[in-house]
């Protein structure tokens, strides 16, 4: 299917009592994070539906490539199903891709919810189904893991349709404006892995958000320059960062983020706002892919033309 040709679906929205499937793209998941964030998910209000793989292990994966992208294609082909939720990240969702079939996804569209490694999955769903998917928060990995009580609360709300309005106090501003785009993004390692690839990050007249942990500081200036080498920030209206977790100088003298970021954009024309909850922090804002948003550097806010779902 070309994404050339096919015009956008938003996934309908969630009600209370909807059964939802939660799947393991990626890595292995622990148990106990598991129940906690499907304790979590239940207490909104749905009725989560384990995939069959959920608990397998290859390696380092969740299961081989086939039982995972099954998992995922048995809860798009059930009806009861209404959304897909992703147990966690970790790695091994470039492997699954293949083995989706794009054209039942498109036909069965639904909300998918996932970041980290999930990143590749959205861009997938954007690119080869025409379908939003949704960068938030996931259930073993982030809900399992912190207790989220502002995450939560926006992340049903956008899911059951009520708009939210985003700010966050705490967001540095590195370079003041307003602008206007669709909002794409995710995970900086996964952003350049997609380069070259099938599911490639599609950046011109969109809105970027960029997130990563644990990598350090030097890691994260290659990274941004290998995608300014690919022509990623050409055209691009406004840049939002994480708090890019765990993301650490090596040694005194390294520098911080904004230092990068002043090499990258010595003469910023564009908002670009840093330390935002869009990723592996302890507050993540659920980001519907390809929708319209206003990203305001001096209000520290990102207001989204719609919740994504309909």
């Amino acid at each position: 299917m070309s994404k050339k040709t096919l015009s956008l679906i938003r996934p309908p929205k969630l009600n209370a009592g909807d059964k939802i499937g939660v799947v393991a793209p990626a890595g292995p998941v622990d148990k106990q994070q598991l129940q906690n964030g499907l304790d979590v998910i239940s207490k909104m209000g749905f009725k989560p539906i384990l995939g069959r793989n959920v608990s397998s292990r290859s390696r380092f994966l969740a299961g081989t490539d086939m039982q995972r992208a099954k998992d995922i294609m048995d809860m798009v082909r059930n009806p009861e199903i209404k959304a897909v939720f992703c147990a966690r990240g970790g790695y091994g969702t470039n492997r699954v891709l293949q083995h989706l079939d794009a054209k039942v996804i498109r036909a069965n569209a639904k909300i998918f919810v996932g970041s980290s490694d999930i990143t590749l999955l959205l861009h997938y769903l954007y690119l080869h189904c025409g379908v939003v998917g949704f960068h938030g928060p996931m259930v073993a990995g982030s809900f399992g893991r912190a207790p989220m009580n502002q995450s939560r609360k926006q992340f049903k709300n956008i899911l059951m349709g009520e708009k939210p309005s985003l700010h966050c106090r705490k967001a540095k501003v590195f370079s003041k404006g307003i602008a206007t785009g669709k909002i794409t993004g995710g995970c900086l390692t996964l952003l350049c892995r997609s380069l070259g690839t099938p599911y490639e990050i599609q950046t011109r007249n969109r809105i970027l958000f960029i997130e990563d942990v644990g990598e350090p500081l030097y890691k994260l200036d290659g990274m941004l320059w290998q995608l300014q080498a690919a022509g990623k920030f050409k055209g691009v209206r406004g840049i939002t960062f994480g708090e890019m977790v765990n993301c650490n100088p090596q040694k005194p003298g390294d520098g911080k983020l904004k230092d990068i970021l002043a090499d990258l954009f010595p003469k910023p024309d564009i908002p670009i706002l840093t330390h935002c909850p869009i990723g592996h922090s302890k507050e993540i804002w659920t980001l519907p892919f390809e929708t319209q948003a206003t990203l305001d550097a001096s209000a520290k806010s990102l207001e989204l033309k719609n919740c994504g779902v309909k």
